[in-house]
């Protein structure tokens, strides 16, 4: 199957993209799909972050079932998903929570993670490996399975020494004070992160203990 994600839901294909039929849709306001997963090593459970809660298919999308909501609308607002395994780390507007038995109960983090925006999550599917928060505040890093994170780039301009252009005027609050985009593992090479910014993409070749910007020629401009 191919699985197409769309701003009211969530669309199929089982003929090589010939025709798509619609397997998830959404009701209230903020109707958007944000993230979209498999579990580790089962092809057949699918989840679907979005904008009213987290939805989960046993079935390869033939039935839904939302198994998290959340407390308030920035909390149902999913915008960050990894699954590994038993564990899922479900990024909200209001912080991080996690599961560790596939979404039966859920622990929101302690401390900033716990209610900040979450921007970006991003893992490797070694079992044991490190999983990447990113939120407004910085890029966090946990290797025990979320017991204790360590906060590995900052959001701020001052701790990074970084020079940050003024941002428009239509970005909201949050964006404004956040210079952090986007994280990701390289499949390649576990130990190499990169992560995208407003200032600039930067690499990691330690696993997030140093950091250098990469040369910003020919990359597009916004």
């Amino acid at each position: 199957n191919i699985f197409f994600c769309f701003f009211q839901g969530v669309f199929s294909s089982t003929d090589a993209g010939k025709s798509w039929s619609n397997v998830l849709s959404l009701k209230g306001e903020n109707r958007v799909v944000n993230a979209f997963a498999y579990k580790t090593n089962d092809k057949y459970s699918i989840y679907a972050a979005t904008g009213n809660g987290l939805f989960f298919s046993f079935d390869q999308a033939k039935t839904w079932v939302r198994i998290f909501q959340g407390k308030s609308g920035l909390e149902k607002d999913c915008q960050a998903l990894a699954v590994i395994g038993d564990y899922i780390y479900l990024g909200t507007k209001a912080g991080l929570f996690v599961s560790f038995d596939r979404g039966k109960n859920w622990k929101r983090q302690s401390g900033i993670l716990g209610y900040s925006r979450i921007l970006s999550i991003a893992f490797n599917k070694k079992p044991g490996s490190e999983v990447y928060v990113a939120c407004v505040e910085g890029l966090f890093k946990t290797q025990n399975n979320s017991q204790s994170w360590n906060k590995i780039f900052s959001a701020s301009s001052t701790e990074n020494d970084l020079n940050i252009e003024e941002k428009s005027e239509l970005q909201d609050e949050e964006e404004k004070s956040s210079v952090i985009r986007f994280v990701i593992i390289d499949p390649e090479n576990n130990d190499r992160v990169y992560l995208a910014t407003s200032s600039g993409v930067f690499q990691s070749d330690n696993s997030g203990q140093t950091w250098k910007r990469l040369a910003a020629q020919g990359l597009l401009e916004k």
